[in-house]
């Protein structure tokens, strides 16, 4: 046969065999078979490619390993880096949902911010925050963090504004016991311990370490029961009428970033004003201090002489004046101070000290 013949008879088996595996499963134990058979071939073609990379691993310079020990360096930095960016987002990410949750329980405004700096006064207790007038900022707003009460607004620039932390000695937080009920002022510890001192709170009092002081509302500043310290001592002086009570703070002033600035809602504000009598703001240094004097009878209803004599308002003052027991001359008339109305103030009678 010749060699044309040949050929052309292993290309019709070859198409024959080709249409037979494409359409029957005849030829899948063959070829499985022959696997078998091949393999060892295979392996044995592909050892010069393998020892070839061999020799190049034995015989790699000292310059290439340094040259690949920094580039690894620079990839585990910029891996670190950007774990360190994915931690920093997922904490920042648990602050603000605390602070999301938080401001669901205050009622009125809320406006958020940012601290961006602190004072640098050694003797004041402030932080800057990145909203002012521009943003609807207001002296004398409330300041939260997603734990506690952290101060109010002082200095309102056009787009920041300083805040007065509630551990400024100048500062005093109207609180209430939240076990009881039982208000005092919280003022700012004046030694470097960032805490806060109950003032005039009397040694009878009952109030026990560990209780929870909340915002009472009086003064129309801060928003009602909103976190504010933890008593943390409480030491009862012999013969001395208050006790000392010290608490601590329990909004992050020290770590926090995310803040709230509030504005109370007109409900809220009126019904902090059924209370207002019981609490007395100083405007000019945003001080709280304390509860106002007791109050005096008007002043067109009685007046009350040296002599404990009682005039009715509808006499005339100049007929009931006399001269007393000791003829020093006529008793003295009372006058209502012009500045506080509360009542009136005597003034010495003619000839007296």
């Amino acid at each position: 046969m010749s060699l044309e013949y040949r050929v052309a008879a292993f290309v019709m088996l070859s198409l024959a065999v080709m249409f037979a595996d494409s359409r029957f499963d005849y030829l899948d134990r063959v070829r499985y078979s022959l696997g078998f058979l091949t393999a060892p071939v295979f392996w044995v073609a592909d050892i010069p490619a393998r020892v070839s990379y061999w020799i190049d691993d034995v015989f790699v310079s000292h310059g290439d390993l340094i040259e690949e020990n920094a580039r690894l360096r620079e990839e585990l930095l910029f891996a670190q880096r950007e774990l360190q960016l994915l931690a920093g987002l997922a904490s920042e990410n648990s602050r603000l949902r605390a602070l999301q949750e938080a401001s669901i329980s205050v009622n009125g405004k809320i406006l958020t911010a940012e601290i961006i700096n602190i004072s640098s006064d050694p003797g004041s207790r402030r932080v800057l925050i990145n909203r002012g007038a521009q943003h609807g900022v207001e002296t004398g707003q409330a300041l939260l963090d997603a734990y506690g009460l952290m101060g109010q607004v002082v200095e309102v620039l056009p787009f920041t504004s300083w805040v007065m932390l509630i551990t400024d000695s100048r500062h005093g937080t109207p609180v209430q016991v939240n076990r009881n009920g039982e208000r005092a002022i919280a003022r700012g510890s004046r030694g470097d311990v960032p805490e806060l001192e109950l003032e005039y709170v009397p040694d009878t009092s009952d109030i026990v370490v560990g209780d929870l002081l909340v915002s009472s509302g009086l003064g129309q500043r801060f928003p009602k029961d909103y976190p504010v310290a933890e008593v943390t001592s409480v030491v009862h002086d012999r013969g001395q009428p208050f006790a000392t009570i010290k608490a601590r703070p329990l909004a992050q002033l020290d770590r926090t970033r995310h803040v709230m600035l509030v504005e109370l809602a007109q409900h809220e504000l009126d019904a902090q004003l059924q209370g207002a009598d019981a609490a007395v703001w100083l405007e000019s240094d945003f001080e709280f201090i304390g509860p106002p004097r007791p109050k005096m009878p008007p002043a067109e209803e009685v007046m009350v002489l040296e002599s404990d004599t009682v005039v009715p308002p509808d006499v005339d003052p100049e007929d009931s004046a006399s001269v007393d027991d000791r003829g020093q001359g006529p008793l003295p008339q009372a006058e209502v101070s012009p500045d506080r109305g509360q009542g009136p103030l005597p003034q010495p009678a003619q000839g007296q000290e």
